[in-house]
């Protein structure tokens, strides 16, 4: 059976595609500020689903009624997503990384606002 480079192409982003989904945390610390957060899913089909502020470790429910509990364990750099179906998608943290923002208007004393983004990617599910 012979195949041309495009229609395998085509079919390795196929099976790339449905495992797009992920998780973004993005947390602001600075000089007198309590952490804010946000945290947000990406599904497979690229749009952004809020999942709530300050929230980067521990169990929820959202206000999709297609997701029942989304969890995250900061400690071990993991998550997962339990759907309202049963189906379970977890995710491990893959990217971490800090920068200083807000400019210098955002510091005090030499301290300045740091923000912090993880992202956590599908993986398969061990626990």
């Amino acid at each position: 059976m012979k195949f041309s480079l495009p229609a395998v192409v085509f079919g390795l982003s196929l099976l790339g595609a449905g495992d797009a989904a992920k998780i973004e945390v993005r947390t602001t610390t600075g000089p007198g500020l309590i952490p804010v957060s946000s945290t947000a899913y990406i599904g497979d089909d690229g749009i952004t689903y809020p999942v709530g502020g300050s929230f980067s470790d521990g169990c929820r429910k959202t206000s999709y009624n297609w997701i029942k509990q989304i969890c995250i364990d900061d400690d071990k750099g993991r998550a997962h997503i339990i759907y309202s179906g049963g189906t379970k998608k977890c995710f491990k943290r893959t990217r971490s990384w800090s920068y200083l923002c807000g400019g210098d208007e955002s510091c005090h004393n030499g301290v300045c606002n740091r923000c912090w983004e993880y992202d956590y990617t599908v993986v398969k599910c061990t626990w």
